[in-house]
């Protein structure tokens, strides 16, 4: 049974991944409406919602987003990267655990 704890605590930050994206994406569009319009351009036909997302993660990692020295931007950013590395150790826990049984 305590095999399933690191997959539990995988889930558990996969939700609070996907909150914190959220609420940045709020936040964005809010503090850089201009910038916000330009992700949202869909010349695919696709739906906003996912062209937005897919966009800002661009955005966050090599276009304009990544140049702002905003600190909630950059507390997403390492919040982000935190929580990557935790999921990263659930996994090597999970391996090991399932090595050791």
């Amino acid at each position: 049974m305590d095999i399933f704890i690191p997959l539990g605590i995988i889930i558990l930050l996969v939700f609070i991944q996907i909150k914190l994206f959220r609420d940045m994406c709020k936040y964005l569009s809010a503090a850089y409406s201009e910038e916000w319009e330009k992700l949202s351009e869909n010349a695919m036909g696709a739906s906003k919602r996912s062209v937005t997302s897919a966009n800002l993660s661009a955005s966050l990692e090599t276009g304009f987003f990544s140049t702002v020295t905003d600190v909630e931007v950059v507390r997403f950013l390492k919040a982000r990267k935190l929580i990557m590395y935790i999921m990263g150790a659930m996994v090597l826990l999970q391996l090991v655990m399932a090595y050791l049984h």
